[in-house]
């Protein structure tokens, strides 16, 4: 896609982080946006801080785990603006725990909404772009953890993964049908967002796991500072816009990149062991030497 003025991009998580910051950068090349989130009062800001710089807008609350409300997303996106061009498979959710002590409804909801909500989005969206016969990109969220499991961040990893295998086979299908449809998925580090606090949009009734340690106050304030820290989301949604642009597969943002995933693809080269990656107790990440 080379010119996205007028045209109508959908963003789920788009009302905080890296969702709200594709969504003020998509609209200072003049698209008219959706935006889908989980949380109301987190929408009801977002659309109102856009439309104040005048900006199409319209604001769908949407559990991306439930796909009757990804279904509705996809025809409100269409009753608001009669077809859809960008779609952003954003939402997200993190947990950090022992792989064998999480609960089970902790590693169902993080599946539930980083694997389950990008295939909902596939599943409503990309037979619309296919019928419209027009150029569109579908772009899904994954992470540099979708190229390695990380010790203490089981589900995470594993739910990015399949975010990176699914937007690989995607991208497969629609350049074999010869689809004008490009894929992007992207991949950051730590970025400053309030993934950390994602919790708060749990399932009612949800049990998750608990230890003293790892939910004494002053770990959890830790660990909020150091999951919330990282790179402007600002940045992560420009590479994104440029993706786009340019039809690139992968987005990636920062010079340590390459070096980090050679670092992680010379062992499965030479068939060696995988380094070891963890989470620590205070929730900073370790590479310990073996």
């Amino acid at each position: 896609m080379r010119d996205l003025k007028g045209k109508v991009a959908v963003i789920t998580g788009g009302a905080s982080g890296i969702g709200l910051a594709m969504a003020e950068r998509f609209a200072r090349e003049g698209m008219k946006l959706i935006i889908g989130d989980i949380q109301p009062d987190a929408i009801e800001r977002a659309v109102a801080q856009l439309r104040h710089h005048g900006v199409e807008v319209v604001g769908v609350r949407a559990d991306v785990s439930k796909y009757e409300e990804v279904e509705a997303l996809a025809r409100s996106a269409l009753e608001a603006f009669g077809k859809v061009h960008v779609v952003v498979n954003n939402a997200g959710v993190s947990i950090t725990g022992p792989t064998w002590r999480m609960s089970l409804d902790d590693w169902r909801w993080v599946l539930d909404v980083n694997f389950w909500g990008v295939v909902h989005g596939v599943r409503a969206f990309t037979p619309i772009l296919i019928a419209q016969g027009e150029p569109a990109h579908v772009v899904n969220t994954a992470s540099l953890a979708a190229f390695v499991g990380i010790g203490q961040h089981a589900p995470y990893c594993a739910s990015k993964a399949a975010v990176l295998s699914v937007s690989q086979a995607l991208r497969s299908e629609l350049v074999a049908e010869l689809h004008p449809i490009g894929v992007s998925v992207v991949c950051p580090g730590m970025v400053a967002t309030d993934i950390h606090r994602s919790w708060r949009n749990r399932p009612q009734g949800d049990q998750p796991w608990s230890d003293r340690e790892w939910n004494d106050p002053e770990v959890i304030a830790h660990a909020n500072s150091v999951q919330g820290a990282g790179v402007a989301p600002e940045l992560i949604a420009e590479a994104t816009l440029q993706a786009i642009l340019e039809d690139r597969f992968y987005v990636f943002y920062g010079d340590f990149v390459a070096p980090y995933l050679a670092g992680l693809l010379t062992p499965i080269l030479t068939a060696g062991e995988p380094p070891v990656i963890t989470w620590g107790p205070d929730l900073r990440p370790e590479a310990p030497s073996r």
